[in-house]
């Protein structure tokens, strides 16, 4: 269960594609890296305590714009990945967030919607489950 890093990202040269990568290691911001080249922005960072299980919640709530998933490409503005991001109900710690896309509403409008609903389905399976519970009870009273 690696810790690690969610980060978006966008580049100049493939507009409308969001890159979320996920790596064990932030890289030092001194030292020249191939993926940070001129034209690449970084729009969020977050930590998490399972790299894996975060990366699978957010490819799972991105799904539907999907291009690469080995590469982490979807077809969605840096805002949308941000919010999938955020509401993924894994401990996490945001590191750092574009003020560009901080200033814009709709950001946090977003990241409530996804938990409300994230919620919503957990108490769905949560009563399912109690359902099933309860008629088990039911049916070992009956003996059937």
């Amino acid at each position: 269960m690696p810790k690690g890093y969610l980060i978006v990202e966008t580049r100049a040269d493939r507009p409308g594609i969001t890159c979320i990568h996920a790596t064990e290691h932030l890289a030092d911001p001194e030292s020249p890296s191939s993926s940070q080249d001129a034209d690449t922005k970084v729009h969020f960072a977050a930590r998490f305590g399972n790299l894996f299980v975060a990366r699978m919640h957010a490819h799972t709530a991105l799904r539907g714009r999907t291009l690469d998933a080995e590469a982490g490409l979807y077809r969605t503005d840096p805002a949308t990945a941000i919010a999938a991001i955020d509401a993924i109900d894994l401990r996490h710690e945001q590191l750092y967030l574009d003020p560009a896309i901080a200033a814009d509403p709709g950001l946090a409008q977003a990241t409530e919607h996804r938990r409300r609903n994230h919620r919503r389905v957990d108490r769905i399976f949560n009563g399912v489950g109690i359902a099933a519970i309860i008629l088990l009870v039911l049916l070992a009273i009956a003996g059937i």
